[in-house]
């Protein structure tokens, strides 16, 4: 019925599968096989907008995220008493630029970017990104037709967004964690 190959490569990958499939070992191993292989393939995690940045690893997951080229922290929440954030820039493959803003604790407030090509924006909004999505699709269904501009406000959360080729610029965040003091016109 099956036709075995005598010799070669073949026949000893053929010997490993039936040997593992008559090994009583195997099915206990399956859990851990697959923890470990989620280990290996998962991102590393990251912070967006309403995240937190993580302590051991700060922006750096970020940056990875995004393949970055480079990220610097503009302002530390820890070191400045007189500005209670902190900004990370992210500089990503394509030139363009975006950037984490942070409480003392961590926590993203507010994220912008400026780039030839649009950037990862589901790494940059994180669980914002499904209302970006909404917020796209509500403007395509009304009449304000602007493939240019987005301007939208879900709650808590604002986004502003606009664009061309080889220019794209925005800035989203959530109105309720702004620190006290913290001027808009700061992201633009």
């Amino acid at each position: 019925m099956f036709n075995y190959p005598r010799s070669g490569p073949a026949r000893r990958t053929n010997q490993l599968a039936m040997a593992a499939a008559s090994s009583p070992a195997l099915p206990a191993m399956r859990p851990a096989i697959l923890a470990c292989l989620l280990g290996i393939f998962s991102p590393a995690a990251q912070a967006g907008l309403g995240d937190v940045i993580s302590p051991a690893q700060g922006p750096v997951a970020d940056a990875r995220a995004m393949h970055a080229r480079s990220f610097s922290t503009v302002l530390d929440a820890s070191a400045s008493t007189s500005l209670p954030y902190s900004s990370h820039r992210i500089v990503l493959p394509d030139g363009g630029v975006a950037t984490e803003f942070a409480d003392a604790g961590g926590f993203v407030f507010a994220v912008s970017w400026a780039a030839p090509t649009m950037p990862d924006l589901a790494s940059l909004l994180g669980a914002y990104k499904p209302s970006l999505d909404r917020a796209q699709v509500a403007q395509r269904s009304s009449r304000i037709r602007s493939p240019r501009l987005l301007n939208a406000t879900a709650g808590d959360w604002t986004i502003v967004s606009s664009g061309h080729l080889r220019a794209y610029s925005g800035y989203s965040y959530l109105s309720s964690r702004l620190p006290a003091g913290f001027d808009l016109a700061t992201l633009r």
